[in-house]
């Protein structure tokens, strides 16, 4: 991550590995992450994970060749508490990135420092010029996130999925980085 480090006062950002598996099976069990816990698609998003389904999981990030999944670590303690991926399937100029914090960890900074690092990253030692996500429409604190951080959304893909019995919609936000080196200052501003 060119001389800035994947890491800041708080958090450490490293790759997850199989002895990550209890406290990822942990976080990702809370059912208030149901349908939002950014795992490989071959995973269900919305029932318990098994020992197994976590292996699973954990499994296809090692083997992901177009992206990377790093753990989210607590530098007070020590403890995994989250995670976060960015893949680039077709265009590496076009990266998507997700994150997750354990909710327990939640509202405390802890997504904005794994944010910030991980925009710093793609922006300056990467060629992306545009950072996407992909959140769905009921997901409000998500959508309040990422807006301020600067995201704006760039479309809607309409019955995206169903939750609670009704459609929801996929909202698609991006960054670019124009904008993004703009609100930095510096010499690398445009």
């Amino acid at each position: 991550m060119g001389g800035r480090g994947f890491e800041d006062e708080r958090i450490v950002l490293r790759a997850l590995e199989p002895d990550d598996a209890v406290s990822l099976q942990s976080y990702l069990n809370d059912n208030t992450l149901f349908g939002r816990r950014y795992v490989p698609w071959s995973v269900r998003d919305a029932e318990p994970l098994s020992h197994s389904h976590v292996a699973e999981i954990l499994e296809e990030w090692g083997k992901e060749k177009s992206g990377f999944a790093l753990g989210v670590l607590a530098k007070a303690s020590g403890r995994l508490i989250g995670h976060a991926t960015c893949e680039w399937r077709w265009d590496p100029h076009c990266p998507s990135i997700s994150l997750v914090i354990a909710p327990s960890e939640q509202r405390v900074g802890y997504g904005s420092d794994v944010l910030r690092l991980l925009i710093a990253h793609l922006f300056l030692d990467t060629p992306a010029h545009t950072i996407t996500g992909w959140i769905a429409s009921w997901n409000e604190p998500a959508l309040e996130f990422v807006a301020a951080h600067g995201f704006s959304e760039c479309g809607r893909i309409p019955r995206a999925g169903v939750r609670d019995g009704n459609y929801y919609e996929q909202v698609v936000v991006d960054l670019l980085r124009r904008e993004w080196l703009g609100r930095q200052g510096g010499p690398h501003a445009a």
